[in-house]
């Protein structure tokens, strides 16, 4: 029994976006850190530089003060930082050392971090790789190369906006040769790659990106759908089963996709299971309820839950996008089972 031939064709399921990893890593690089630097009579310091280091990467950037002291160093990764200030070449103040007091950037943040010179320590201190002046040209080295970095990056997010996505990936491929220590490279990446359809490409950058920030549960997600659309089932299941581990309200949405794809693909019986855990994990999921009922219309055996799962869809979302379906398909079950004597 057909019900999809007799009501018109079904719309397929849509696959829901992500929770914006691809949108935020896109944006990557939109932290900052800025503030002044004075002197011990509280006059402000013109010239003096600022070293500020990540301190998973351990990259460096570079700025100088201006007449009013102030300073400013943006495009900064999400991450914990340390904040160095120097005088005619010599470190003299450190700002986030100590095992969790390192300086918090987000990538919405643009953390103020002064320096005052009347609280400068007596101690000598301590720049990692910044020992001597033979290391003013490996700093400069290393600022050009982490500027290269950044505009690589900032290329492959534009290509991205574009839709040029062999583009995105070049560019992407440049950041990474640059650094390859910044997980929001590989993540795009994964992202470019996914939108050409090379799915295990895709779920190679995303594990480059996990690998430099394992507890990174959108990516792990984006892993999962890769992994699914590529036919790697059995592998996109286990992925999930990471999501839930690291964020159990976005297992919910991963086990739809992967519903989605399975459903999309003409294995109903695999979707529906996939779909009850999807439910399981949040039990007022309405589009898992309708995708439910419609896994279960492939089977005339299970046509009574298809019609549960679809009235439970309705009730959740009455006016919902498939509503109308919803209905279509329960009239339809309901004319055609038997009558009760």
């Amino acid at each position: 029994m057909r019900f999809a031939a007799r009501i018109g064709s079904v719309v397929l399921a849509a696959v829901v976006t992500l929770p914006a990893y691809a949108q935020q890593v896109q944006q990557g690089g939109a932290g900052g850190i800025h503030g002044k630097v004075v002197d011990r009579d509280g006059k402000p310091v013109q010239g003096a530089e600022i070293r500020v280091d990540n301190q998973t990467t351990h990259q460096p950037d570079f700025t100088k003060t201006n007449k009013s002291g102030d300073y400013s160093i943006v495009g900064l990764y999400a991450g914990k930082y340390k904040a160095y200030l120097f005088m005619n070449g010599k470190p003299v103040m450190v700002k986030g050392d100590g095992v969790g007091n390192e300086l918090a950037v987000s990538e919405t943040t643009d953390l103020r971090v002064n320096f005052d010179l009347k609280d400068a320590p007596t101690t000598t201190v301590v720049v990692p790789g910044v020992p001597s002046g033979n290391n003013k040209e490996k700093a400069a080295a290393d600022k050009k190369n982490n500027e290269e970095m950044k505009a690589a990056f900032n290329l492959g997010a534009a290509a991205m906006k574009a839709n040029n996505f062999e583009e995105a990936v070049k560019q992407y491929q440049l950041a990474a040769e640059k650094d390859p220590g910044q997980p929001a490279i590989f993540g795009n990446m994964g992202v470019a790659l996914a939108a050409l359809k090379k799915y295990d490409d895709a779920v190679a950058a995303y594990r480059k990106s996990l690998a430099l920030k394992p507890d990174d549960a959108p990516t792990q997600a984006l892993v999962s759908l890769a992994l699914a659309n590529a036919g790697k089932v059995d592998e996109a299941m286990l992925a999930v089963t990471e999501v839930a581990k690291l964020d159990p309200a976005l297992a919910g949405q991963s086990y739809y996709n992967l519903g989605a794809i399975l459903t999309n693909r003409g294995k109903s019986k695999d979707a529906v299971e996939v779909f009850k855990k999807a439910i399981a994990v949040d039990p007022r999921n309405a589009p898992s309820y309708y995708q439910l009922g419609i896994a279960y219309f492939s089977s005339t055996d299970t046509i009574p839950q298809a019609v549960t799962a679809l009235e439970k869809y309705l009730e959740l979302q009455p006016a919902g996008a498939d509503a109308e379906t919803a209905k279509q398909f329960i009239a339809a079950a309901k004319a055609q089972a038997p009558a009760k004597k």
